[in-house]
């Protein structure tokens, strides 16, 4: 590549002493040779930006540390650190994940080869508790995003299928349009915003991350996801009540976390095994409007 263009590498790391080193050093590592390094601590309490500043101080090209005085959201945290970015693109890490050696250099081939606006790809869960590493994707799954980018908008406004870490996009959309800072999956309402916008979105069959997974991940806490998700899908709630199937998984979506907030706050075994019957109970008459088939089936259950 003659003229490369320069990238910005965004690390947002929070209390991630443990973690921040192996994050840094995958960002250092990376084989594509024209980037940057801006790396944001969103005031940690622990040795978050001291690891992370003796990492980074190995690194032979330009980089800059932000150290919050106050702790924010992740988007208002994202939105600061492009904000001090220059790259042409712009590619988002988490201080308790990392990247292949390889995930710049093939993101940048991608959107050199192909009119798409921002990226995402193929990568592996890591299961810290358990030391265990496993696809992001089931090949169904990852068969589905594939042959579903041209509708992206429309198979994703109901329920985030992707995920989403290293989003790589250019960083003029992030400038014309900011994470929004009152929601918690600040990276499933950013892909929804662009692409009903018209921006084209591309997914690289390569695994290019690994994302971590704690205890006290944001995914297991209910009732965050549940106020993050309403907020995100209030924004297109007429176009998801116009189409029968995408207010059908809508709904099915509120009952989920409904139950999963009541299951995760009793103990009682007997308890848990009504609020099964009753999730169970309140998806078939979501999902079956013919009372007669309904309970046929709830039968067969």
């Amino acid at each position: 590549m003659n003229n490369p263009p320069l990238v910005s590498l965004i690390i947002i790391t929070m209390n991630h002493e443990k973690f921040i080193e192996q994050a840094c050093l995958s960002a250092i590592s990376q084989t594509y040779p024209h980037y940057e390094i801006i790396l944001l601590d969103n005031a940690s309490k622990d040795k978050t930006f001291e690891n992370a500043e003796r990492v980074l101080a190995r690194f032979d090209k330009p980089y800059k540390m932000i150290r919050n005085t106050e702790s924010f959201g992740v988007a208002k945290n994202i939105n600061i650190a492009v904000s001090q970015a220059s790259g042409e693109y712009v590619s988002l890490l988490s201080g308790d994940d990392w990247f292949t050696e390889d995930h710049l250099s093939e993101k940048v081939a991608y959107i050199g080869e192909n009119q798409v606006d921002f990226i995402l790809s193929d990568g592996y869960k890591y299961y810290q508790s358990e030391d265990k590493t496993t696809d992001i994707y089931t090949p169904k799954e990852k068969k589905q995003i594939i042959e579903s980018l041209p509708n992206f908008f429309h198979e994703n406004v109901s329920e985030n299928k992707t995920a989403n870490v290293g989003t790589f996009v250019k960083r003029e959309l992030l400038v014309q349009h900011p994470f929004d800072e009152n929601i918690n999956t600040e990276d499933w309402d950013m892909n929804l915003r662009l692409t009903s916008r018209g921006y084209r979105i591309g997914f690289i069959d390569k695994k290019l991350f690994h994302y971590r997974i704690l205890s006290t991940s944001l995914s297991r806490n209910w009732k965050v996801m549940q106020d993050s998700y309403e907020k995100v899908t209030h924004k297109y709630l007429d176009y998801i009540k116009s189409d029968r199937e995408l207010y059908k998984k809508y709904l099915l979506k509120l009952v989920h976390f409904k139950y999963e907030i009541l299951l995760s706050e009793t103990d009682s075994e007997s308890e848990k095994e009504r609020l099964h019957k009753e999730w169970k109970k309140e998806k078939y008459r979501i999902k079956y409007k013919n009372p007669v088939l309904f309970f046929k089936l709830l039968m067969l259950k």
